[in-house]
């Protein structure tokens, strides 16, 4: 039999484990007065609730109306946006391969797939290289080798691989000659800059889309719960401006992606992969992007703000519409750290498994149980 515990006061006034963790819970959070600054971190679901048109399908069915338009009758902007989207690899990928899957977290897994189903290829090609007798004018590329993923994403890549048959097991194709040097080796330099540009067109499209379809586009209507906490910094890991409409200056939107209608452009679009190897590669991954383009970090200040007398200031934050991605793990962990009640809005019970699973990939088990128990971690219905 287990050992009974005595039924003292003091064992009456024991203190659980999950609230000696949270000394907030049990003296009373300096935040519940009033003096709190409040930080709203905002994902695509915030311009969705807002009614813009931002979920990539409404990019690509903006493609496809331009398409359909005979070429004298195209507007300037259809003419703009067919020409950067025409035979490129990564608006002919995603179209196929997303045409029922709208959700911006799975274009950031297929950019992912995108750049390993490329180096692969590289790496099969170098290596096959190291054999005298290998041709790689008459060297076919088939499923043998490469998966039937693999396969798509080159048959995608059109102004790079010659598609010679078309079968279910995923085809077979040529490198094109322009990618193969007089030696008939794999030109390396010309494959990852025709792979750059491409991206590169791709990203001025959407920048193209959003400039002219979405930003400055008028809002179906505010949140009364964004609106009732007046955000003091907003965290924004859309391309849009949405925030503003509540009052946040310009100064206070970090933009963790870029900005759409920036000069020069600075949208971060690649893989989210991280990876140190293949370098060369690198400008195709989101953490070099964001080093090119300057985007920076969030302001420390407004993270950690203190008082005219240098005190510390309770920080909410307040997540609309993410989806706690696990790239933007580190990030999300920062802000954690930071704040002393986080508020995760969500739009149904589906929404609130999803980022659940989410946020236990992120924190861990016992994390994220510790700081729900504590009331550090609530989660609130949209209204």
């Amino acid at each position: 039999m287990g050992r009974k515990m005595p039924k003292n006061k003091e064992t009456l006034r024991r203190v659980p484990l999950w609230a000696k963790k949270c000394p907030a819970i049990r003296k009373g959070s300096a935040g519940s007065m009033g003096a709190s600054k409040h930080i709203l971190v905002t994902g695509n679901g915030f311009d969705l609730y807002h009614g813009l048109k931002t979920n990539y399908m409404d990019f690509v069915k903006c493609v496809e109306e331009a398409f359909a338009q005979p070429k004298e009758q195209r507007t300037p902007f259809q003419a703009e946006l067919t020409q950067l989207c025409n035979v490129n690899g990564f608006f002919r990928h995603f179209h196929f391969t997303l045409a029922d899957d709208p959700d911006w977290t799975n274009f950031e897994r297929e950019m992912d797939n995108m750049l390993a189903a490329l180096i692969h290829f590289q790496d099969v090609v170098l290596e096959n290289e190291k054999d005298p007798e290998y041709d790689l004018i008459s060297y076919n590329i088939i499923s043998v080798v490469f998966t039937y993923n693999d396969l798509q994403i080159y048959k995608h890549f059109a102004r790079i691989f010659e598609q010679i048959y078309d079968d279910p097991s995923g085809g077979m194709f040529k490198l094109r000659q322009q990618f193969i040097t007089p030696e008939k080796k794999l030109n390396k330099k010309a494959l990852i800059a025709e792979v750059r540009r491409e991206l590169e067109t791709f990203t001025q499209a959407l920048d193209l889309y959003l400039s002219t379809c979405v930003m400055g586009k008028i809002s179906t209507g505010v949140s009364p719960q964004i609106r009732e906490i007046a955000p003091d910094y907003v965290i924004n890991f859309n391309y849009t401006d949405t925030a503003r409409i509540y009052g946040v200056p310009e100064d206070h939107i970090f933009y963790a992606n870029g900005r759409a209608g920036s000069e020069p452009l600075n949208l971060v679009l690649g893989s989210p992969d991280e990876s140190e190897e293949h370098m060369e590669w690198a400008y195709l991954r989101n953490y070099f992007q964001r080093l090119m383009r300057f985007i920076g970090v969030p302001e420390k200040s407004m993270l950690y703000p203190v008082d005219a007398a240098g005190g510390a200031v309770p920080v909410e934050t307040h997540w609309f519409g993410y989806s706690f991605p696990a790239t933007d793990a580190g990030l999300i962990r920062d802000l954690a750290r930071a704040s002393e009640k986080m508020v995760i809005y969500y739009a149904d019970m589906e929404d609130y498994a999803y980022k659940m699973i989410r946020l236990l990939e992120v924190f861990g088990k016992e994390t994220v149980e510790d700081q729900i128990y504590c009331g550090k971690m609530v989660f609130e219905a949209v209204r």
